[in-house]
């Protein structure tokens, strides 16, 4: 592959494999020859094989979508681009950055200033405020509480959620959960947004 300068590409996913279970790798040189279906795997070894041999480029500006049937590893491989999952073989590389070798200091930095998230579930906090969650990834940076509650307000217009800035998740419908987990991606203003199941 041609470097991410060279070509425009913001996300490289090279080889990447996930299995779920013990001796993952032993388990992946027999999945790599393909003489097991996934089935099989699961009957012999008791392992599941979440993401198989998956390769792709996004180039910057893209959107890119990843569908498949439940369970069939949407979600798992989109957990590998910012390293809330490890594969168990591959390459991952953001901007340039190969994620995989990041110290945990550097992933957190990474992923506080590089990469926001839709959660399939929202992940909001039950005991925040709408405004509150909106705004955590800038308190995670530390910016000051009058800015933050700005942007935190800007955003919630743009989600078209005026007026619920100081109610809770449990006040809320789904769909507006769902739009206050978007919000707080958006607040971040980070370069590659991920949206798990939006």
């Amino acid at each position: 592959m041609a470097s991410s300068a060279q070509n425009g590409t913001v996300i490289e996913i090279s080889d990447v494999w996930k299995i779920f279970g013990q001796n993952a790798d032993a388990i992946l040189a027999e999945a790599r020859v393909g003489t097991y279906s996934k089935q099989d795997l699961l009957e012999r070894y008791d392992a599941v094989v979440g993401v198989a041999d998956v390769s792709l480029d996004v180039r910057r500006g893209e959107i890119f979508c990843v569908m498949g049937l439940s369970g069939s590893g949407k979600s798992t491989l989109v957990r590998h681009i910012n390293r809330l999952l490890e594969p168990t073989a591959g390459k991952v590389v953001v901007d340039g950055v190969d994620v995989m070798s990041l110290a945990h200091k550097d992933l957190q930095q990474f992923r506080n200033r590089k990469i926001a998230m839709v959660f399939q579930n929202f992940a909001l906090l039950p005991h925040w405020s709408v405004l509150d969650n909106i705004a955590m990834p800038l308190e995670i940076r530390a910016v000051n509480k009058n800015e933050r509650m700005r942007i935190a307000q800007r955003i919630l217009s743009m989600v078209e959620l005026e007026g619920w800035g100081n109610k809770f998740a449990h006040e809320l419908s789904g769909g507006m959960q769902q739009r206050v987990g978007l919000a707080r991606a958006l607040a971040a203003d980070a370069d590659v947004l991920l949206m798990d199941e939006p």
